[in-house]
């Protein structure tokens, strides 16, 4: 960390690049491994196939155990298809791509525009064109203020992912409608009406199969468990990455929140509460940014020992 600790020995205000840490922990990169992305594929399938099998069940206990299995793992794919985005599963492009579509149906995620998107917000933070693919309305926690029926609103919308759902069903009309997408290339379009038609046909094929077995099957198996338990796991998972940090600054140690937490949830995370690490290399494979904290644990502004711990203080204020 020598070069990275001159610079701030010196007083200087200019943020650490990327090309700075690359070239200070380049000997951190390894091989991506095929064979521990199977691996969290399987284990994903397995209990996500556990998760519909109890929710079939017509006992109650049953069938809300499934549906909250169920949602955890709709929100656990979300991470896994994060690392897809960056050709970080699979060697192989297409295994990313295929990988990352199929991860996305359940929470009615388009791989091509969630990809495009987050490519985008990685090189636009710290700038006021970032945007990110998922809308929790206050995005940031800019607006701090008002009363507390304007607080539990916010935090509603925030929890229920009410904008993504509307984003979702613009998309899909689009994707009906045969238009391309506003800033995307008619490539990226393309491939978005793609995402958009697969999920659509998931969703008929559901819904179909509810009305030959006349049992609301889309409803226990999709449809609430998304609605009821991801929409909220999702929120909590991925809101904490930049609330209140700053945005507006280009250096990721102001910009960016790690919450090192348990083994359980940097599982179930897929490694995304090692944010701060994560936008300073990007194309690190995910296994490797715990040893990349290790290294830079010392100048993280934002830093948490767990979710719990984060959500304490953001409720303090």
């Amino acid at each position: 960390m020598k070069m990275i600790d001159d610079r701030q020995s010196l007083g200087s205000a200019e943020p650490v690049t990327p090309a700075d840490v690359r070239g200070e922990f380049r000997h951190l990169r390894t091989r991506i491994s095929d064979r521990t992305f199977a691996a969290k594929l399987a284990l994903w399938a397995a209990l996500t196939g556990a998760g519909a099998a109890l929710a079939g069940q017509p006992a109650l206990w049953s069938r809300a155990a499934g549906m909250l299995l169920l949602g955890c793992m709709f929100a656990h794919a979300a991470e896994l298809q994060h690392q897809t985005l960056h050709s970080l599963g699979f060697r192989n492009r297409r295994a990313n791509t295929v990988a990352g579509i199929v991860l996305g149906i359940p929470m009615l995620i388009s791989f091509a525009a969630y990809r495009a998107t987050h490519m985008r917000h990685h090189r636009d933070l710290g700038t006021p064109e970032n945007r990110e693919f998922f809308d929790y309305g206050d995005q940031y926690g800019v607006d701090g203020g008002g009363s507390r029926w304007r607080t539990a609103l916010t935090w509603t919308i925030r929890f229920t992912m009410l904008h993504f759902y509307v984003q979702f069903l613009a998309c899909a009309a689009r994707a009906v409608l045969r238009r391309d997408y506003d800033g995307e290339s008619a490539t990226t379009s393309r491939r978005i009406r793609r995402d958009h038609y697969l999920i659509l046909t998931a969703l008929l094929a559901f819904t179909l199969l509810s009305v030959v077995l006349r049992e609301p099957v889309v409803l226990w198996v999709w449809l609430l468990p998304l609605l009821l338990v991801a929409g909220p796991v999702h929120a909590l998972i991925e809101l904490p990455e930049h609330f209140r940090c700053e945005t507006l600054s280009q250096d990721a140690f102001a910009n960016t929140r790690t919450i090192r937490s348990n083994r359980l949830m940097t599982w179930f995370t897929n490694g995304n509460n090692f944010h701060v690490e994560h936008h300073l290399m990007p194309n690190l494979p995910i296994e490797r940014l715990p040893a990349l904290h290790d290294e830079v644990r010392p100048r993280l502004k934002h830093f948490h020992t767990g979710y719990v711990d984060f959500f304490r203080k953001v409720v303090r204020g």
